[in-house]
């Protein structure tokens, strides 16, 4: 008499498969919080570069600018009949810059410019951002009797809570508050250093200050540097 054969499957129970499937849970929210902290830190470091790479070209801008200042004596007299009318120019002032410089760059050929600009800088409302302060560049490329004006402003620096310069008087050997060459004691000749500090907001959103110096290579007007040299 034959016997039967009987086989026999075994299963996982209900309990088992809920075990299983909170590990697995308990596992994907471990690499996911892994994943998520990761990709934030990263959020963090790029936005912390942005905001140095910002600083550090904006600051290099205005340190390569303020080097590149001059004055002139040459002009015509009878459009600009006095020395507060004098196209070129540095008024300096603890929270405010404009200047003439050699570094303008013309953008279209045919365009009649030279190499001559009025450059202005100041922290203003961000025209961009409600609610948010920014250091603020206008240059002008024609140099005219309107030394105060300038109209069209773009943003250098984003969220700038405050500018302070100094400029260093190499007679009286100290920093000074303001630089007028509007002054008739200071009509031909211009700062030896511009001492910069800027308070910005990190990525933390803490204000942090950054400071730099920008040196003038052509402190005295352009003829009297022809005449017995820059300095």
């Amino acid at each position: 008499m034959g016997h039967a054969r009987h086989s026999t499957m075994q299963g996982f129970t209900l309990a088992e498969v809920m075990i299983a499937l909170g590990i697995t849970a308990m596992i994907g929210g471990l690499v996911w919080s892994s994943f998520s902290t990761t990709f934030k830190t990263q959020e963090v470091l790029e936005s912390e570069a942005g905001i140095y790479r910002e600083l550090r070209v904006g600051m290099g801008r205005l340190t390569r600018e303020l080097s590149m200042a001059f004055i002139s004596n040459n002009y015509d007299t009878a459009r600009f009949r006095d020395n507060n009318d004098r196209p070129t120019f540095f008024n300096g002032e603890r929270d405010t810059l404009s200047f003439t410089m050699f570094g303008h760059q013309r953008l279209a050929r045919d365009a009649k410019e030279s190499d001559q600009s009025a450059v202005y800088y100041k922290v203003d409302r961000d025209p961009e951002v409600q609610g948010q302060s920014s250091l603020l560049r206008c240059e002008k490329p024609v140099l005219d009797e309107y030394i105060d004006r300038c109209e069209q402003w773009e943003v250098l620096i984003s969220d700038v809570r405050k500018l302070t310069l100094r400029y260093w008087d190499n007679v009286r050997n100290e920093w000074v508050d303001e630089w007028d060459t509007r002054r008739t004691e200071l009509a031909n000749k211009l700062p030896d250093r511009v001492g910069i500090e800027l308070t910005a907001k990190d990525e933390k959103g803490k204000e942090r200050s950054y400071f730099t110096q920008a040196r003038i290579n052509l402190v005295v007007s352009l003829d009297q540097a022809t005449l017995g040299g820059s300095r």
